[in-house]
């Protein structure tokens, strides 16, 4: 069979080259085996040419593809052999033995398999430009304690959303703030701005009623008559005050601003009847007669004599109840007897009021003559005398 009449469907190889003329004989050059090469597709069913049918080369296993440029290894040479890049005319290519191609020096896997890409959350997370919050994908339990924070800032919010009743309430309140400011610092006042000025006063009428004494003593003729508003005795009290007060004539409002005044139309210090005296409802003057007792002592001082007092009882009467000023107190229109040397003191009440009257009843229990350096008994100046 010729090379005209091979066929690359037929089952016999094709013919072999002749050597050149003249060649020594001898066995053939073997050609190398031609690798298996992929099935082909297959023509219509040709009747091959009679003859033995030569069998078929077993096909060897191709190796497996490598990623890369592929590598063509170069033929070898071999005697009587067309040189390279020539073949027999009608003679199919043969593709040679290959070789692995070498390792490359990086992961072409990595680089030949496309980047994975991060899934996109069905739900934006929240970044520095977000202007929505995030939607949470499910249901999720608010922490403790944030439901009631949520109706808290409902409820100041629809309080604070309230019309003009609430602003009205609001201005009452800080109304009825300043005033009870303006009260705290009344009394303030009433305490300490009031109670130094009366012991300014006190202290200046004590001077004056001293002059007077002296004066009487050496006998002018031009000597000063107490007239209302003016000295005329002093008053100790140990068990409520370690001072003295300096005793004024008269009732009147004016008389009495500094210091407490007799009624007039009462008995003089140590004589038969009601001894009378009348003062405000302040700390300097006649506030703390309440915390007299029944067996305290009241000491009256003139220019001659010291008179002792004790205290027998105290009430509280309406203010329009005069007979406390009575000879007899309690007792009005009696003829004041051996015993009734009496001292009463009476002042405003309830604290911070005046339509009730405060009053302590006192009687006479001793006389102790003054001497001239003026010295003070003991009941005028120890509580437990």
């Amino acid at each position: 069979m010729s090379d005209q009449d091979w066929s690359p469907f037929a089952s016999e190889p094709p013919p072999r080259p002749q050597g050149p003329q003249g060649a020594a004989p001898g066995p053939a050059p073997q050609q190398p085996a031609s690798p298996p090469r992929a099935p082909q597709r297959q023509g219509p069913q040709q009747t091959p040419p009679n003859g033995p049918r030569q069998p078929s080369p077993p096909r060897a296993s191709s190796p497996a593809p490598q990623a890369g440029p592929p590598t063509t290894p170069g033929r070898a040479s071999v005697p009587g052999a067309q040189p390279p890049g020539e073949r027999p005319p009608g003679a199919r290519p043969s593709p040679g033995p290959r070789t692995p191609p070498a390792e490359p020096d990086h992961d072409t896997t990595t680089a030949l398999r496309p980047p994975k890409l991060a899934k996109a959350p069905l739900v934006p997370e929240p970044d520095g430009t977000a202007i929505l919050p995030v939607i949470p994908a499910e249901d999720v339990p608010a922490p403790p304690g944030a439901e009631s924070a949520a109706r808290k800032k409902r409820t100041v919010k629809r309080h604070r959303g309230e019309g003009g009743a609430r602003s009205t309430v609001r201005g009452l309140g800080e109304v009825l703030i300043s005033l009870g400011a303006i009260v705290l610092l009344y009394a303030a006042y009433e305490v300490f701005g009031v109670s130094g000025e009366i012991n300014n006063e006190q202290d200046t009428l004590s001077t004056d009623l001293d002059t007077m004494w002296q004066a009487e003593e050496e006998g002018d003729e031009g000597s000063p008559v107490p007239e209302l508003g003016d000295a005329f005795a002093r008053m100790w009290a140990p068990d409520i005050r370690p001072e003295s007060w300096t005793l004024v004539e008269g009732t009147e409002p004016a008389d009495i601003e500094y210091a407490p005044g007799r009624y007039l139309d009462g008995a003089m210090p140590g004589e038969q009847g009601n001894f009378t005296l009348a003062g405000h409802n302040v700390p300097a003057i006649f506030q703390k007669i309440r915390d007299l007792e029944p067996g305290d002592k009241v000491v009256i001082e003139t220019k001659d004599y010291f008179y002792v007092y004790e205290v027998q009882e105290h009430v509280v009467v309406d203010e329009t109840q005069v007979d406390i000023t009575a000879p007899v107190p309690g007792d009005p229109g009696a003829e004041p007897g051996d015993e009734d040397y009496w001292l009463t003191l009476f002042t405003c009440h309830p604290l911070w009021d005046n339509y009730e009257r405060y009053v302590v009843y006192s009687q006479l229990v001793d006389t102790i003559d003054r001497d001239a350096e003026g010295d003070l008994p003991d009941a005028a100046v120890d509580a437990e005398a």
